[in-house]
């Protein structure tokens, strides 16, 4: 059988639906995982969120895709709203930290993406930067464009690190439409940063630990054209079976 992988939602207002609440999640993420032999559910975020129903949902699954989105309240890593960030729906931002410490707790595999690489950074303990144009770079990388399309630049992957393994590769081309990264001097517990732009910013994080957590602020669920992003999914449906 297929392992289940619970993939979280985005929520909001649909313009185009009366202005009624809509959850929901981006397709590239769901054939993502069926192309690697994986069964993917969407976790819809509840009203109103208890341990019991974290508890529950940590265990129906074998596995979890943390998804991107807008961004986390900066209150949950002790900062004031910049004026750049676009916190995302109060619904969707009382569920994620919760649930992915939840998901975090069970030991289960976890590949959290762009959003979700914030998420397993904060936590962990971890902060974030919350507009990357605000550091001082020597290298012009774009990491976001207008209207969020995508730019691209290169990773480097730390030698050995589990990221590389599953890749293949030390160096490839991924897409970018972030505008927050992880601090480097504030990384979470447990993790270490393995892969960087060529400006520095951390791309990707793992888990110190004898496990499956992968953070990555690119979105491989675009480019599973490319064997080495899919490789992150066929990783995560492995480790999940």
């Amino acid at each position: 059988m297929r392992p289940v992988i619970g993939v979280t939602c985005s929520v909001d207002v649909g313009a185009d639906e009366g202005g009624k609440l809509r959850a929901y999640v981006n397709s590239a993420y769901t054939d993502a995982i069926f192309a690697a032999g994986g069964l993917a559910q969407p976790i819809v975020a509840p009203g109103e969120v208890d341990d019991g129903l974290l508890a529950e949902l940590a265990g129906r699954f074998d596995g979890f895709l943390f998804t991107g989105g807008a961004d986390l309240d900066p209150r949950h890593y002790g900062q004031a709203r910049h004026a750049k960030t676009h916190v995302m729906h109060t619904r969707r931002d009382a569920l994620e930290l919760e649930m992915f410490r939840a998901a975090d707790e069970s030991g289960k595999p976890i590949l959290a993406i762009c959003l979700g690489c914030q998420v397993a950074n904060v936590g962990r303990g971890g902060c974030l930067v919350q507009h990357v144009d605000d550091l001082p770079r020597k290298t012009g990388v774009e990491h976001h464009k207008p209207g969020g399309a995508s730019a691209f630049h290169e990773v480097e992957l730390e030698a050995g690190s589990r990221l590389a393994q599953i890749t293949g590769k030390q160096r490839f081309e991924v897409n970018s439409r972030h505008h927050q990264v992880l601090d480097r001097e504030k990384v979470g517990g447990r993790l270490r940063p393995v892969a960087f732009a060529p400006d520095g910013c951390v791309e990707a994080a793992e888990s110190t630990e004898d496990r499956f957590l992968i953070a990555v602020q690119w979105h491989p669920e675009d480019l599973i054209e490319r064997p080495e992003h899919l490789r992150l999914f066929e990783a995560l449906v492995s480790a999940s079976s």
